[in-house]
């Protein structure tokens, strides 16, 4: 009895380790900031908002323009004039707002473009130091809009360092030398 009790006790502590995930995580805002074609890609973002803009700008001068051309013709007293002007006016403000709306969903979607390329190189690196250090399971550890999601973690799973270093990329103070990612996958 006392040898079943023992083997069932065994069976129990082995089979949950065995279950148990190692989990890491990692800082993909943080590993983005660090590599070289960030800078890229922030400048890109930037001309193509500035065009955006300009084109909202453009139309915000041509309905300044009406609004002026109302007050004119609103001060002569032309009244069936002004009213077909405040029209115009109004149905350009709409013009307008469905305008900026549209380049709100244009840079966001060139924004996620751009970041593609990056994003699979973290990626693929988080993957190759997950498989080397054992982890199962990697999160990141903020959120899109910077909000740190993981609250707390075990020394030794925060893994955003070992990605940085696999892509190439050395920070100031480190003093790793970082890993070369050769672009071969490993069999």
């Amino acid at each position: 009895m006392k040898n079943l009790l023992l083997t069932l006790i065994v069976i129990g502590f082995t089979s949950s380790a065995s279950f148990a995930q190692k989990i890491a995580f990692a800082d993909v805002n943080a590993v983005l900031s660090v590599m070289p074609e960030n800078k890229k890609i922030n400048e890109d973002l930037q001309i193509y908002a500035t065009g955006l803009q300009k084109r909202l700008d453009d139309m915000k001068g041509q309905l300044d323009g009406l609004v002026a051309e109302f007050q004119k013709v609103l001060a002569a007293k032309d009244t069936a004039k002004a009213l077909e002007i405040q029209k115009q006016a109004i149905e350009g403000e709409k013009v307008v707002q469905e305008a900026a709306k549209k380049s709100e969903q244009q840079l966001a979607q060139k924004r996620s473009e751009l970041l593609q390329p990056a994003l699979k190189r973290i990626k693929e690196a988080m993957e190759a130091v997950a498989k080397k250090d054992g982890f199962e399971y990697v999160l990141n550890s903020v959120d899109g809009s910077g909000t740190s999601s993981l609250l707390w973690g075990p020394e030794g799973s925060d893994i955003t360092r070992k990605v940085v270093a696999q892509l190439g990329i050395k920070l100031e103070g480190d003093t790793e030398t970082p890993v070369q990612d050769s672009g071969k996958k490993k069999k």
